[in-house]
């Protein structure tokens, strides 16, 4: 069967650093949205959903949802929290447009990372992140109806780096790659993220980033322990402000 829902996941690039080596910290908070496709398959018990979601499909089905970003640096040292929160609401058929399907998805994720520069505008990170997700799925054909739902929440190992190249006056484009999960919650999972800021005032910056991120989990259980699979890649452009204290 397959049908479309959608949900936007877990964290945005580590934005361009704050001043390199200062000696109190320096603090940044970033809201931001991020336009992301959704690529993959879930499974909630007997129920498998092949999922193909576009920025529009997310935007039509958002019931609520939030997302943001904060860092704090102090010379070479760095700490960078992640959160996001969306709910998701969708309908869809399956392939031939017998089988109709409603879902409904809370997803959450929250991520603290622990940064070292090694060398300058070059940062090394370890770090958790913290995946919750809420599925229910509901089916109706001509065999019947059929219900689906599962709760699932895990933990990824995270490890990582990022590259700031300054350019231009108040310019700079940072680079970061992360791979996670290992076995630990997640099979595997990794992200690749660019990301352009420009420096308004002291206190006020712009990021316009791409994202692109892929998740492989499952619950390890048979069907009669609600098996639960999310095989995912997420992938856009984001927009947002960073404030600086």
């Amino acid at each position: 069967m397959s049908i479309r829902h959608h949900a936007a996941a877990l964290a945005l690039a580590a934005f361009a650093s704050a001043p390199l080596h200062a000696a109190e910290w320096t603090h940044e908070l970033a809201p931001y949205v991020w336009g992301a496709a959704m690529d993959g398959t879930t499974t909630t018990g007997p129920v498998t959903a092949d999922v193909d979601a576009s920025f529009g499909d997310i935007l039509d089905n958002l019931e609520l949802g939030f997302m943001g970003t904060y860092r704090a640096t102090r010379e070479r040292l760095s700490i960078t929290v992640d959160a996001i929160y969306m709910g998701l609401g969708s309908n869809g058929r399956g392939p031939e447009g017998f089988v109709k399907a409603d879902v409904d998805m809370d997803q959450s994720a929250l991520e603290v990372d622990l940064g070292y520069e090694v060398v300058e505008r070059l940062s090394v990170f370890a770090g958790l992140r913290y995946n919750d997700l809420s599925v229910e799925i509901d089916t109706s054909g001509p065999l019947g109806r059929r219900a689906a739902e599962a709760d699932e929440d895990w933990i990824d190992p995270v490890i990582g780096a990022h590259y700031t190249v300054p350019f231009a006056q108040a310019w700079s484009f940072t680079l970061r790659g992360d791979i996670g999960g290992f076995g630990v919650g997640s099979d595997f999972a990794w992200q690749g993220v660019g990301t352009l800021r420009w420096q308004a005032s002291d206190s006020l910056g712009v990021l316009a980033a791409y994202r692109y991120i892929d998740m492989d989990y499952d619950n390890g259980k048979n069907k009669d322990g609600k098996y639960f699979e999310y095989d995912m890649a997420l992938s856009g452009p984001a927009l947002g402000l960073v404030f600086a204290f």
